[in-house]
């Protein structure tokens, strides 16, 4: 009788320590990505974010539809800026809140698929260091509220394949959130694909391609109900779905794949970089491939060489390696569609594999050193992207508004000549200077594409060179990002004042600010 209280009461400090273990992995992750958060400057998808959530709901239903993304991000986001309003800080804690539960998710889905708690504090311990995690959790967008459903629609699933005696009510809740992940990103679909896959290839193994007994199933049937659940669920979204598609296969922005495309996504999911990897010389070779080496190793050792909770360990393996098979196919058969941040659903698939190689590492000896050994490799990978960023010296669009606002007179208007840095300007003027001057977009014929913010721009936005000859000085903002060039005005105007803020990322280039005089 005493061995067993024993026993119970070891249980229970157990699940404590794991609970305050957990807990403090939450908070470190929320803390790392926390810190700074409001130093970079808004750009131009999180600022799509923002002015789409600043109209009201019905007409932000209908832009988001002339868009190319599903509704829901932008929904809980309309909600939460009711709350806690649409400054940065707001829009971009946002992100922050769900990073973290994202983070407990992790260990929820990973101890339980493995049933084994050290896998799922490992899993969450990676997902809170991870440098790639971090720099996605800093934006406005739909990625860590993804994520989120990503990981509890998977736990969600398992519970559902596992159940003793079927009963309906686990594939419910998982169509329900797995239907609100498609609603919130459309690669959700290729996770979706993968845990098809998954379900069928485990109905095949349990009856072994016996057809009778295939039709006999109840996880089968139970499958199928689910799908049908999404299906009818996400029915009344799919004229727009298509409408989308079409308008993305027609003009996107997305570049072909090229040769290190995929190697190069390997490593930044690893060690992140702004820059591109190195490609010449046989060390950097090595160094670049090293990373999609690795990881389609762990792949191959989850399918083939883990014997106990193997559908976990399939699960995982065919949840990371699914998605990138059908981009990659995808993108090759049609307008490209590879992209790294579309990926990084995957991503914590990837972790919890290493998790699952430290955790279950031979001789037992090495894996407390090696979890050590990695975790500090991420840390150092995570603190080296922050300083390569050098996010203090580089201003952008912030600096560029901040720069307007304190020099221009009252009536002196502002005017942006790329959607590509307005929205960010329009924000910051709103936001952070109340109004004062609302920046104007140039453009000679009121139209711009939809992933040049076409949907969410009004005809108010907009301003030509008719509008700006009225004026005697106007402020100027350009930018080289994306592209850009610098506007050019007619020759009455001439430049009295310049300054270039440069932007945090390359692809931003630089933000410059200039003011004319008309004589």
């Amino acid at each position: 009788m005493e061995n067993d209280q024993q026993v119970v009461y070891d249980k229970r400090m157990s699940r404590k320590i794991v609970f305050w273990i957990l807990i403090a992995i939450v908070l470190m992750g929320v803390g790392a990505r926390s810190y700074e958060l409001t130093a970079r400057s808004l750009w131009f998808d999180e600022a799509f974010s923002w002015r789409l959530v600043t109209y009201p709901f019905q007409e932000m239903i209908e832009r988001d539809a002339a868009d190319v993304h599903p509704p829901l991000y932008y929904i809980a986001l309309w909600g939460w800026g009711k709350i806690f309003g649409t400054t940065l800080l707001a829009i971009r804690s946002f992100s922050v809140f769900f990073a973290g539960l994202s983070i407990a998710s992790m260990y929820l889905f990973a101890s339980s698929a493995f049933k084994n708690k050290a896998i799922g504090i490992v899993a969450a311990l990676l997902m809170a260091l991870s440098g790639w995690q971090i720099a996605f959790a800093w934006e406005a967008r739909m990625y860590t509220f993804g994520m989120f459903l990503s990981l509890i629609s998977s736990w969600a699933l398992l519970k559902a394949m596992r159940q003793k005696e079927q009963m309906p009510w686990w594939w419910i809740l998982y169509a329900i959130i797995t239907v609100a992940f498609a609603y919130t990103h459309y690669f959700a679909f290729f996770t979706i694909a993968a845990h098809a896959l998954f379900v069928l290839g485990s109905v095949i193994k349990k009856t072994k391609w016996r057809i009778g007994e295939i039709l006999q199933s109840k996880r089968m049937w139970f499958a199928i109900l689910s799908g049908i659940i999404m299906v009818a669920t996400f029915f009344p979204w799919l004229k727009t779905f298509l409408k989308q598609n079409a308008q993305v296969q027609e003009n996107y922005w997305v570049p072909a794949i090229g040769g290190w495309s995929i190697p190069d996504t390997f490593y930044r999911m690893l060690a992140p970089t702004s820059l591109i990897p190195a490609h010449t010389g046989t060390l950097n070779l090595i160094i670049a491939i090293l990373p999609l080496a690795f990881i389609s190793i762990i792949w191959v050792w989850l399918m083939f060489g883990v014997r106990k909770n193997q559908d976990a360990a399939w699960f995982v393996a065919l949840s990371g390696f699914i998605p990138f098979l059908l981009a990659i196919s995808l993108s090759f058969v049609s307008q490209s569609l590879y992209q790294d941040r579309f990926l990084v659903f995957t991503h914590a698939f990837i972790l919890i594999g290493i998790a699952v190689l430290l955790v279950k590492m031979k001789p037992r000896f090495l894996r407390i050193p090696l979890t050590i050994l990695v975790c500090l490799g991420f840390i150092y990978a995570s603190v080296n992207y922050w300083n390569e960023l050098d996010i203090p010296s580089k201003g952008g669009a912030h600096a560029a508004t901040q720069y307007v606002f304190n020099n221009k007179e009252e009536k002196e208007p502002i005017v942006v000549s790329s959607p590509f840095v307005f929205f960010a300007v329009d924000h910051y003027a709103r936001e952070e200077f109340n109004n004062t001057t609302i920046p104007k977009l140039y453009s000679a014929t009121g139209e711009f594409l939809h992933f040049a913010g076409g949907p969410i721009l009004s005809e108010e936005d907009f301003t030509n060179i008719d509008t700006i000859s009225k004026s005697d000085t106007i402020w100027m903002v350009d930018t080289t990002g994306f592209g850009g060039t610098k506007l050019e005005l007619p020759e009455e105007w001439k430049a009295q004042d310049e300054q270039t803020f440069q932007e945090v990322f390359t692809h931003q280039a630089d933000v410059f600010v200039t003011k004319y005089t008309r004589f």
